[in-house]
């Protein structure tokens, strides 16, 4: 064997063992870069998991369900009073009743059994995500919390209420009420409930209500919240509650 072809040969086995080498190197800084990336992400709490956020709310000690033409209560169903609360989730009067008088309502009335307190959609259009909010009311209704989704709409209404789309918001409100959040958007972002949001405040305006919040009590002409308080005290006279 000539001299040459032994170099040729010691020449191709350094090429070899420096490509060994070279890959080596490679799948070692892999796995040294990829071990460093999975305590990162250990350290700082996992893939980037949103955190849930609990929301504390306040349970209805009553009834709650829905009456037969789908508008959600809470109250004794054969209260002496009905309250048909016409609001906008958008509005901020409504958030500012909801806040204050109604949580008295509530308490007063409603969990006593004077009182059965109806909630009616009226988004109004100036309010661009009105409708939405009520959808979201809906969506958390199918899992037996409309009431809890109600009052954190409104006690946060300035978080959402000038988003170009609050579907994430509402959907971690849903998540921090305790909600199954994917249930929860795939209702919402279904839009099942648009058209049922639409009637509602067509029929609204077929009684008379245009502006939001507006109350009829027991069949009464709509009035506003500062005689609320008067015309269901004024109804339980007339049945001699």
């Amino acid at each position: 064997m000539s001299s040459q072809s032994q170099r040729g040969r010691r020449v191709q086995a350094a090429k070899r063992t420096q490509s060994l080498r070279i890959f080596y190197w490679v799948i070692g800084a892999v796995v040294i870069m990829g071990a460093a990336f999975l305590i990162t992400v250990a350290v700082s709490g996992g893939f980037n998991t949103p955190e849930v956020e609990q929301i504390t709310v306040t349970p209805v000690n009553a009834p709650v369900g829905t009456t037969p033409e789908g508008f959600y209560y809470k109250g004794d169903p054969d209260a002496p009073v009905k309250v048909i609360d016409y609001s906008d989730f958008q509005c901020p009067a409504c958030a500012a009743f909801s806040g204050t008088l109604g949580q008295d309502i509530t308490r007063d009335y409603v969990e006593t059994g004077k009182v059965q307190f109806i909630y009616h959609d009226l988004p109004l259009s100036q309010h661009i995500n009105s409708v939405k909010a009520s959808e979201a009311s809906r969506c958390a209704g199918e899992q037996d919390s409309f009431w809890p989704m109600h009052d954190v709409l409104f006690a946060r209404q300035t978080e959402w209420a000038a988003l170009s789309s609050p579907v994430n918001q509402f959907t971690s409100y849903a998540a921090g009420i305790g909600l199954n959040r994917g249930e929860f958007e795939s209702c919402l972002n279904s839009g099942k409930y648009t058209t049922q949001v639409a009637q509602a405040g067509q029929v609204a305006a077929q009684v008379g209500v245009s502006s939001t919040p507006s109350f009829i009590v027991n069949g009464s002409d709509p009035i506003d919240s500062t005689e609320l308080v008067a015309a269901i005290e004024a109804a339980l006279a007339a049945a001699n509650e």
